[in-house]
C-alpha cells in the first residue's frame, strides 16, 4: 500500500497549504531532525519581498513552522530549482532514514510504500508531515506554485481556460462554477487525465511530470 500525494493536486490545495503551514501530528514514529525545530525559531525582520508572489513569501517566512534554513532560501525571493531540489532530496532521505521507500515526482508528487514497521496511517499522519515540516515546508509548495502560474493568475480562471481549450467544458462554463464543482468534487470527472492536467498544469507550461524522479 502506498501513501500519496497526488501531483495534481498541488493546483487546488497549494495556496491554502501555504498559509496555514503543517499540522501538528502524534510523537510515533518519530523522523530523525535535519534541520532546526520550528518551535526554536525567532522571526525577525521579514524581507521586503517584490512580484506577484510577494504577499505568500512573507507569509512563509513569517511562518512559525519556517525553519532558518528555509528561511535562508526566501530571503532573496527566489526558490532556484537547486534549493528545491535539495530541500525535496533531503525530504526523501528522511524517510528513508525510516526504512521507507520513496518515489518523488517532478510535478511536486510523491509515493512512499510502507514498511513492516511503519504502517499507511503512520505514513501519512505522521512521518511524512513531520518530515515535510523539517525539510521541504512550505517552500517547495510556493516554488511549484510559481512555477506553474509565474504571474499569481487567478486559479480558477486559468483552469477553466485550460478545461474549455481541451472542450472538457462548455463556453458557458465559469470560475465560479468550477469553484462550485470543486468545493463539492462533483460536476467534472476529477479523476480524468484532461480535468487532471488542467488542474496541475493550467497554462501548459510544465514538463511532463507523469514520472518519477530519481532525486
Amino acid at each position: 500500500m502506498k501513501a500519496t500525494r497526488a501531483p495534481w493536486a498541488l493546483s487546488v490545495l497549494a495556496l491554502s497549504s501555504i498559509v496555514v503551514g503543517c499540522a501538528a501530528t502524534s510523537d510515533s514514529p518519530r523522523p530523525p531532525t535535519t534541520q532546526t525545530r520550528p518551535s526554536e525559531n525567532t522571526v525577525g525582520d521579514i524581507p521586503e519581498f517584490e512580484g506577484p508572489w510577494s504577499d505568500l513569501f512573507a507569509n512563509v517566512y513569517s511562518s512559525t513552522t519556517t525553519t532558518e534554513v528555509q528561511r535562508e532560501i526566501l530571503a532573496d525571493g527566489v526558490i532556484t530549482d537547486a534549493e528545491y531540489a535539495q530541500l525535496r532530496g533531503d525530504f526523501k532521505q528522511c524517510l528513508e532514514d525510516l526504512g521507507l521507500t520513496v518515489e518523488i515526482y517532478p510535478s511536486g508528487g510523491f509515493a512512499v510504500d510502507e514498511n513492516g514497521s511503519v504502517n499507511e496511517t503512520q505514513i501519512s499522519e505522521d512521518a511524512v508531515p513531520r518530515c515535510e515540516q523539517r525539510t521541504v515546508g512550505s517552500v517547495a509548495l510556493l516554488y511549484e506554485q510559481i512555477r506553474r502560474n509565474p504571474d499569481q493568475k487567478d486559479e480558477a480562471t486559468i483552469v477553466v481556460e485550460c478545461l474549455k481549450r481541451n472542450d472538457v467544458v462548455g463556453a458557458s462554463y465559469t470560475p465560479a462554477q468550477y469553484k462550485r464543482d470543486l468545493d463539492a468534487y462533483t460536476g467534472l470527472d476529477w479523476n480524468s487525465t484532461a480535468v487532471r492536467t488542467c488542474a496541475q498544469d493550467p497554462l501548459g507550461i510544465l514538463e511532463d511530470a507523469s514520472a518519477p524522479s530519481g532525486e
